[in-house]
């Protein structure tokens, strides 16, 4: 069952021919395919153990014995294991070192940010700081442990009744690591002149995504967040701004600063 492969329409290249009520990796059943990419496919599974939905993320079939294949499900378990943040899924599974490698995820139900945005228009400036002030906790949470996320953007982003929870490590790297040379991490937009210059990751990079994630959510960044998108920002700066932008939303006590 397992050894069923088809192409996929948009490259051409293997995937896994899972379907509905299918065994996979992990103790999971498959429910949908989710997505494909460049070296994993990710499956809306049931997971038995847990008697839950989670998600399965897998290397593709021409992929499984491919290092960097592995390297990307293993920044994602370096990610995921052991975070406490509500806005990062959990780590259900590290099977990086099975016959078909995968990592199996928390499901996080809702639209992403680029849905709501595509459906609903625009938020106004104060519902787009309340969700950079949710989201840059979660990367503080990343970069206290050495890493950064390198892809944060709209359609990373889930809204789990109402807030966000940001998905999708495979790109994350270890602060002050060397990128690829010649080929940025990242999603053009979003990432950093910095990320699309290859230069050594930081942590400013990701407040510059978040930046560019933000102006998109209300069409333009106010006056106040736009150093986001300047040279080393910093959390203490993003912090205050975000949470006096948010006026009355902010999700923290008033008495509490940075």
């Amino acid at each position: 069952m397992l050894a069923d492969i088809e192409t996929d329409t948009e490259d051409g290249l293997p995937v896994w021919d899972w379907a509905e009520r299918c065994e996979l990796p992990g103790g999971t059943f498959a429910v949908e395919r989710l997505g494909v990419g460049h070296r994993c496919e990710t499956w809306l599974v049931w997971s038995v153990a847990l008697w839950a939905p989670a998600v399965l993320k897998a290397a593709r079939p021409h992929q499984i014995q491919h290092p960097r294949a592995v390297k990307s499900l293993r920044r994602e378990t370096a990610a995921l294991s052991g975070n406490i943040h509500p806005a990062v899924p959990r780590l259900l599974g590290d099977g990086t070192d099975a016959a078909i490698p995968y990592v199996l995820v928390e499901y996080v139900d809702g639209p992403t940010l680029g849905d709501e945005l595509e459906e609903n228009g625009v938020l106004s400036v104060e519902e787009t700081a309340l969700l950079g002030s949710q989201l840059l906790p979660a990367l503080m949470a990343l970069h206290r442990r050495g890493l950064a996320h390198l892809d944060v953007k709209p359609d990373n982003i889930v809204l789990r009744d109402g807030r966000p929870v940001l998905i999708d490590y495979g790109s994350a790297r270890a602060i002050g690591s060397a990128q690829p040379a010649g080929h940025p991490v990242g999603t053009l937009g979003y990432a950093s002149p910095a990320q699309e210059a290859c230069e050594p990751v930081s942590a400013a990079m990701d407040l510059y995504s978040l930046g560019q994630t933000l102006a998109e959510a209300c069409g333009e960044l106010p006056d106040s967040l736009r150093f986001l998108l300047m040279p080393n920002p910093t959390v203490e700066q993003a912090l205050t701004a975000l949470a006096e932008a948010a006026g009355e939303l902010r999700p923290w006590p008033a008495w509490l600063r940075a």
